[in-house]
């Protein structure tokens, strides 16, 4: 029996490094395995069941998937970048106003969200803002951020709808079921920014976690630095300009019938 059973961990170990070996051969990364094209979603019944399968597949294997041709224009995704930098590079005085630990505030700014809580700390500033199912008033939001804010939260709706279309749809559900469930009421907007680090190899930007959201959708600069867990090792999840990275985390395994 000790022989099998290291005859079979031995066998699962050269699967594993003959998949990695395709994969590295690939050369496309990440983003190869997962991208999602909306282009003609609504438009097409072969190409959406063509994206509600890639879309079931990334998320029961993966947990998560990158969007790219999804809507929003490239102009605004930008914009949203640099608001969220010129609120976090202006002056201290000016952050000040929001900067605040009570979480039932619609708009405020601090550095890591568990401070208190956390064994270390990240190298991170984060601007938080609640903007559905009830949106902060206009002058409550940054005035350095606040038209794109409004904007890039409008057009995130909408894509949410239609994200969550699809995956009703990859588990097989009616196309409005976790809408009519309320899985599209609210939205929580946050702005990272990450300094540079005087000595970067005593912290990190963000430290490996879960989001606790249904779903996550990532906007990243062209620095980079995002990673996602899969079997066991850290993957990066190279910027693409204007994709968006969606993150499910163990929804689709839970919930798939």
């Amino acid at each position: 029996m000790a022989e099998i059973s290291l005859e079979r961990a031995q066998e699962s170990i050269v699967n594993r490094q003959q998949e990695l070996k395709a994969f590295d051969e690939t050369k496309s990364g990440v983003k190869g395995l997962v991208d999602s094209d909306l282009t003609g979603v609504d438009d097409d019944p072969n190409l959406r069941r063509e994206i509600v399968k890639k879309v079931g597949e990334a998320c029961e294997k993966w947990g998560f998937f990158q969007v790219i041709n999804h809507g929003i224009p490239l102009a605004t995704t930008d914009e949203m970048i640099n608001g969220v930098r010129r609120f976090h590079e202006q002056d201290d005085e000016a952050k000040k106003e929001i900067y605040s630990r009570d979480y039932s505030k619609k708009v405020y700014y601090n550095s890591n969200i568990d401070l208190y809580k956390a064994k270390a700390t990240n190298w991170r500033d984060t601007l938080s803002c609640v903007m559905a199912p009830r949106h902060p008033l206009p002058q409550e939001l940054p005035a350095v951020c606040r038209d794109i804010m409004i904007e890039y939260s409008s057009k995130m709706m909408q894509l949410g709808q239609t994200l969550l279309e699809l995956m009703s749809e990859a588990l097989g559900l009616n196309w409005s079921y976790l809408e009519d469930i309320g899985c599209g009421e609210g939205m929580f907007v946050k702005g990272h920014y990450y300094p540079p680090c005087p000595e970067p190899d005593l912290t990190l930007g963000t430290s490996s976690h879960t989001d606790n959201g249904f779903c996550t959708v990532v906007l990243q600069d062209e620095i980079g630095g995002l990673q996602i867990l899969h079997q066991n090792q850290w993957l990066d999840i190279n910027p693409v300009r204007g994709a968006l990275v969606v993150n499910l985390g163990d929804m689709m395994q839970a919930s798939s019938p």
